[in-house]
């Protein structure tokens, strides 16, 4: 199952990638929202290899994932693989710059099921995509915004 996003931001390409590498923030943000998160590797600076593990609840039950980057291309994008029970997924964030103050922020979700139970849980995603794809770009272009009144 395949999320993707476009997103124009009124901001220069390595103020976005800036953004969407500050892992702090969006570690600050997780933790906001109930889930647990810790680094597993002691880098200083984003880069491949850094990962993360974190433990959440979802649909009533206690869940897993391991995240990892895989590929680390400044100003470019960032990929970013996760792995929990039966699931695996990846996140590809590409940067394309429009002009010197304008920015092409394409993100693409890609979730692979490994069992039946994950096929399930992917299953009753496919049935709600309709609300997922709207929560997903709504997200999406709250961030752009954010970005913009930072750069502002």
């Amino acid at each position: 199952m395949q999320f993707t996003a476009r997103e124009d931001i009124a901001a220069p390409i390595d103020r976005v990638f800036e953004a969407v590498t500050d892992y702090a923030s969006f570690e600050k943000q997780v933790l906001r929202r109930g889930a647990q998160v810790r680094r597993a590797t002691d880098m200083a600076q984003p880069g491949v290899g850094m990962t993360w593990e974190l433990e959440f609840r979802y649909r009533g039950r206690p869940r897993a994932l391991t995240a990892q980057i895989v590929q680390f291309e400044a100003p470019n994008g960032v990929t970013i693989e996760g792995r929990m029970s039966g699931l695996s997924g990846e996140m590809r964030i590409d940067l394309i710059a429009l002009s010197k103050q304008r920015t092409r922020m394409d993100v693409t979700i890609d979730l692979k099921p490994q069992s039946i139970t994950a096929r399930v849980l992917v299953q009753s995603l496919r049935l709600a995509r309709t609300s997922l794809t709207q929560r997903f770009n709504k997200r999406l272009s709250d961030f752009a915004k954010g970005i913009e009144d930072q750069v502002a």
